[in-house]
């Protein structure tokens, strides 16, 4: 296998994964109590709601500065 192969494997595989994360972060939401819903709401939900909104940004913030193009 070349090593244009194992990249194109390697990043494959990684997508994939990042999906289905992506998948367990929803549903792991979605097991939250729901605003509108029939369970009572704590405080406690609310800071993990908020925890886990914490950690969601963390991830989305840029890894390295915007390439401002000069």
């Amino acid at each position: 296998m070349n090593n244009d192969e194992r990249i194109e494997r390697e990043y494959t595989a990684a997508h994939a994964n990042a999906l289905r994360l992506i998948e367990r972060v929803r549903q792991h939401i979605e097991d939250k109590p729901a605003p509108d819903g029939e369970t009572r709401i704590g405080w406690d939900d609310i800071g993990k709601l908020r925890h886990t909104c914490a950690r969601l940004e963390d991830l989305l913030e840029p890894d390295e500065p915007e390439d401002d193009g000069s």
